[in-house]
């Protein structure tokens, strides 16, 4: 559910906080004017580390630049980072065309946003990308991220982008998640370990042991083989 705010008071800043980034090395501008004008936005969760993430931006770019030539006033994404360090922060951000919100690393404030974003939408995996009507806040579809990679024509990209406008918005609290917010297994597993460093620890030492064991049996089968031939 978004946070109840003041009528006065834009809907975004409950979610995004005050200001937000329009490139790297910033220290961000009004998150409200930034988002004035826009009928859509885009919540992009994503990670430099993450495969799939990398696979589909430039698709999301693609998208992005094709809605903008149409209408620069219609569509706005907002970059959702889950990397770790501001090296590969900015290095991811500084190739995409849009906005970020403040990665979760670089205050406390924004590490709690960040999480009630991701509970918000029911993430389990990247990338995800969810849209939202800009006037309101509510929510559009989850699905989005299938949905841009089908539309590979800019003629598909901009009647998807209609379907969208034409669509019914609804308040975060009634909306049906189709899929989690992610349709991505392989990002579900990404983000669990991301989450999780100890397993993938845990992970590497069982797999080192495997490895180890089945060196050491194909020794000893060596060995009896040479027993046979002595024989």
């Amino acid at each position: 559910m978004a946070p109840s705010q003041p009528s006065s008071q834009h809907w975004s800043l409950p979610l995004f906080g005050p200001k937000i980034l329009t490139k790297p090395k910033t220290t961000g501008v009004p998150t409200a004017s930034t988002l004035a004008g826009k009928k859509l936005i885009g919540l992009y969760f994503s990670a430099s580390w993450c495969p799939p993430c990398r696979a589909f931006t430039p698709k999301l770019i693609d998208f992005y630049n094709a809605a903008c030539k149409n209408n620069d006033q219609d569509f706005q994404v907002i970059f959702i980072s889950s990397d770790r360090d501001e090296e590969s922060f900015n290095g991811y951000f500084g190739k995409m065309p849009w906005v970020a919100s403040l990665p979760a690393f670089s205050s406390t404030e924004a590490n709690e946003r960040q999480r009630k974003l991701a509970d918000m939408f029911k993430i389990q995996g990247i990338p995800s990308l969810i849209i939202l009507d800009a006037k309101t806040g509510h929510f559009i579809a989850d699905d989005a991220r299938n949905r841009v990679m089908q539309a590979t024509t800019d003629e598909a990209r901009l009647a998807l982008l209609e379907s969208w406008k034409a669509a019914e918005a609804v308040p975060i609290e009634r909306a049906v998640f189709s899929s989690g917010g992610s349709d991505s297994w392989i990002g579900s597993v990404f983000m669990f370990f991301a989450r999780n460093p100890v397993f993938m620890i845990g992970m590497f030492y069982f797999v080192k042991r495997f490895f180890r064991y089945l060196e050491e049996l194909g020794k000893s089968d060596q060995g009896v083989e040479g027993g046979k031939s002595e024989l």
